[in-house]
């Protein structure tokens, strides 16, 4: 089992732990089980952060979390309900939007190449031109390479680059019938 399957697992865990506090504390009555199905919640985020790969605006998961979180302190504490009820919205709307952008950009479109013309072979698949030319100039010593977005050269849209480590920019994944 590969680690990112294990934090979607515990991703699910955590979040039906807090679902189970709040049908608790909506059938009881008590405020306990909303302070640990906020703290579960909390929990389900951190896994979920390690579980989905890093792309622009995919931290819009937190903002939903945010949400919750502070609807849940709105039911708990009811002192402080108007506040945390206009805090939820405003992380509601913002969560809204990051969704949407992220959805737009969910299949890479917009993403930067870094690739070699004459071999037609992807280097590397970056999130913005920034980053492509960086990891050009900084990590890549070898034959001149293009940078360009991927949406000028469609051919390359669905084809594995040799570097497609974000934390280990050297490493290269073994080709068939090679062990790691």
């Amino acid at each position: 089992m590969t680690h990112n399957h294990q934090y979607r697992r515990a991703t699910g865990g955590f979040f039906t732990g807090a679902v189970v506090c709040v049908a608790l504390a909506a059938g009881t009555g008590s405020t306990g089980p909303v302070w640990v199905a906020a703290g579960l919640l909390a929990g389900s985020l951190a896994y979920l952060r390690r579980a989905i790969p890093r792309r622009p605006y995919a931290y819009w998961p937190a903002w939903i979390v945010g949400a919750a979180l502070a609807l849940l302190f709105a039911w708990a504490v009811p002192a402080s309900r108007p506040a945390l009820l206009v805090w939820a919205s405003v992380e509601a709307v913002v969560a809204l939007v990051l969704a949407l952008l992220w959805y737009r950009r969910r299949t890479g479109a917009g993403d930067w190449i870094v690739w070699l013309p004459e071999e037609n072979v992807l280097l590397r698949r970056e999130w913005s031109r920034r980053e492509a030319v960086r990891w050009a100039d900084g990590y890549y010593f070898g034959k001149p390479c293009a940078v360009s977005p991927v949406d000028d050269v469609p051919h390359m849209a669905d084809q594995p680059p040799l570097h497609p480590d974000h934390d280990r920019p050297w490493y290269q994944p073994p080709g068939p019938g090679e062990e790691d």
